[in-house]
């Protein structure tokens, strides 16, 4: 009688031994936790802000794991990919803590579900300033403030707009209506937007991520852009005309020390969709302003057409970025009489057209007056090479009667000619600028000691067949663009004009030691 429960006891431990093997050989198993790297976030950020992101804890190491939210706080989150995000702005005064759910699946549709509480923080009220329409009276935007052009934003004749340093104005890609908003400077208006290296002052898209968890940044053309009318001379019939694509808004004037305000430390990034007919536009418009204005540390990036267009005027531009825009970077015409000194333009190789497209003639005149006669000193003009799109066919192209002035240039990587010039009116085309300062602006001269290097075709295109230029290494690539210290950058330096807004420096380009894009440039995002 006292052996069976002996016998019952071998039997259920070698049952436990059956059922123990049986579990071992499961091919899966399933998630057994979640874990959320952060659960706060601050009231009024915009959608799609990141408040952490999700892990798995699973024995079957290479499962690959999909989120989705059982609960989401009625569309307060979405998940995209691992990351729990925003799904609207969401304030504080409403709820401090918002329940979610999470369901986590594993290849073989293995789930475990897991519920978490996000806590929302006060940060004071943050207003959202929705912008549109007429800029009537003295007006500041501020950097704490969350500013979003939904429309074409107009500051009017006798008005200022202030911007705080640090602000980030966001534009949405539509008004509603088809077109793109963009803030338009009138005649008369003025726009005080003085950013720093550390705070600057950034225009850009409320664009972030598409549905599935792709970047949708950086992309050309998902908002306006920044234009500014002001009053300096044109060489239209009149000598004044209205911006294209805003209707009725005029430019032009007989006020060359025209003042429209302040541009320094400003970003006009992932912009040119059209804001009217078949009409996209440039990151910066500066149409017939004049030489009072301060635009200076400057970058537009990314944007579908030009990066800085000049439509006649004085306005001198310092210390200015392009990168990687659809079509020019410097684009003059009408009759543009300014300087520049330190400019630099990247052009990429799956679009963008040229560094430099300059002309003069006007209502087709190619002597039209006053004659385009840009004065531009230290720029670096880089390129993309021999695989570029067709387009890239110049990085430089000076034409229609242009006049002008440019030394301490580097011109690097083009994938044709390094400088083409055609379509001349009366301009003497020289390299001999002690000839002709007596004759300006009717003359165009391209220093013999600028660097023209590493070009697919010849350097010179439609010049006379004795212009030179320095064909050496300075050191640069496309991806770095300081010269070599002490190299061919820091020889047989022009002097530039000594008219007060010149310095003169020991280097050809826009760089020396000195990187000032280090610390805001797109390139360093």
């Amino acid at each position: 009688m006292k052996i069976k429960p002996k016998i019952a006891l071998i039997f259920s431990v070698f049952a436990l031994l059956i059922i123990s093997c049986e579990d071992k050989t499961d091919s899966n198993s399933a998630p057994s936790d979640i874990t959320l790297s952060a659960n706060t976030v601050k009231e009024n950020q915009p959608a799609l802000t990141t408040v952490g992101s999700f892990s798995v804890t699973d024995q079957d190491t290479d499962d690959k794991h999909t989120f989705e939210l059982t609960n989401d706080s009625e569309g307060s989150f979405v998940i995209i990919g691992s990351a729990l995000k925003t799904g609207k702005p969401l304030d504080y005064e409403s709820a401090q803590e918002h329940e979610i759910t999470v369901l986590v699946s594993d290849s073989d549709n293995s789930s475990f579900s897991k519920s978490f509480k996000v806590t929302v923080t006060d940060e004071g009220e943050i207003f959202v300033n929705k912008i549109s329409g007429n800029i009537s009276a003295n007006t500041t935007w501020k950097k704490d403030d969350q500013n979003i052009l939904v429309g074409q934003t107009f500051v009017q004749s006798g008005v200022t707009l202030t911007i705080e340093a640090g602000t980030t104005i966001f534009s949405e890609s539509d008004d509603g209506n088809g077109l793109a908003p963009a803030l338009i400077v009138e005649q008369g208006g003025k726009l005080i937007a003085k950013g720093t290296a550390s705070q600057p002052i950034t225009f850009t898209s409320t664009l972030d991520m598409d549905a599935d968890g792709q970047a949708l940044l950086p992309l050309r053309g998902t908002w306006g852009g920044l234009i500014i009318l002001g009053r300096a001379p044109i060489s239209v019939t009149g000598g004044v005309a209205n911006v294209e694509g805003v209707e009725g808004k005029p430019y032009g004037g007989n006020d060359p020390e025209d003042n429209s305000g302040v541009l320094e430390y400003v970003r006009v990034w992932y912009g040119g969709r059209s804001i009217g007919q078949d009409n996209e536009i440039n990151g910066i418009t500066l149409a017939g302003v004049g030489r009072g204005t301060v635009v200076k540390y400057c970058e537009v990036a990314y944007n579908l057409d030009d990066g800085f267009e000049m439509f006649g005027g004085t306005v001198d531009l310092k210390y200015c970025s392009v990168i990687g825009v659809g079509d020019d970077a410097y684009d003059v015409d009408q009759g543009y009489q300014g300087r520049g000194q330190f400019l630099f333009a990247k052009v990429l190789k799956d679009d963008g057209n040229r560094a430099y497209e300059m002309d003069n003639k006007t209502n087709g005149n190619l002597d039209s007056s006053p004659r385009s006669h840009p004065v531009f000193y230290n720029a670096t003009l880089v390129g993309p090479g021999g695989d570029a799109v067709s387009n890239n066919d110049q990085m430089a192209r000076l034409r229609e009667g242009l006049g002008g002035e440019f030394g301490n240039h580097i011109v690097y990587n083009g994938k044709e000619y390094g400088v083409r010039n055609s379509d001349n009116g009366s301009e003497t085309v020289t390299q001999d600028l002690a000839s002709v300062t007596s004759l300006y602006p009717d003359y165009l001269f391209w220093s013999e000691n600028n660097v023209v290097h590493k070009m697919g075709a010849a350097l010179f295109k439609g010049f006379a067949s004795d212009f030179k230029a320095k064909d050496v290494d300075t050191g640069i690539s496309i991806d770095s663009y300081l010269p070599k210290s002490g190299g061919s950058a820091f020889e047989d330096v022009d002097t530039v004009p000594s008219d007060g807004f010149f310095e003169q420096v020991n280097f050809k380009g826009a760089f020396g030691s000195n990187d000032w894009l280090s610390t805001w440039s797109i390139l360093n995002k």
